[in-house]
């Protein structure tokens, strides 16, 4: 019997836009379209990192929620608490 699970944990992408600021919008949509890619690659988990004091996701749980509503299977959680 295999119970080996396979996932990523995600640190953050952070893009620039063409000013050479931080652009939150791009990043977030980047990183619910690595689950959804994740999802169809056959992975069972993503995890998001918590960062606190980051302007660009102070709290993962905004974007766990959208990444919730684009995929069925995959199963997410922050780096800190499993929400499973």
């Amino acid at each position: 019997m295999n119970n080996k699970r396979l996932g990523f944990l995600s640190f953050g992408h952070w893009h620039r836009d063409s000013a050479g600021r931080p652009d939150a919008a791009a990043a977030l949509q980047d990183t619910v379209q690595m689950a959804v890619d994740a999802e169809a690659a056959g992975l069972d988990d993503a995890w998001i990192r918590v960062h606190h004091f980051q302007r660009m996701i102070s709290s993962p749980f905004p974007l766990l929620a959208a990444m919730a509503a684009r995929t069925e299977r995959i199963h997410l959680g922050t780096g800190v608490i499993d929400l499973r």
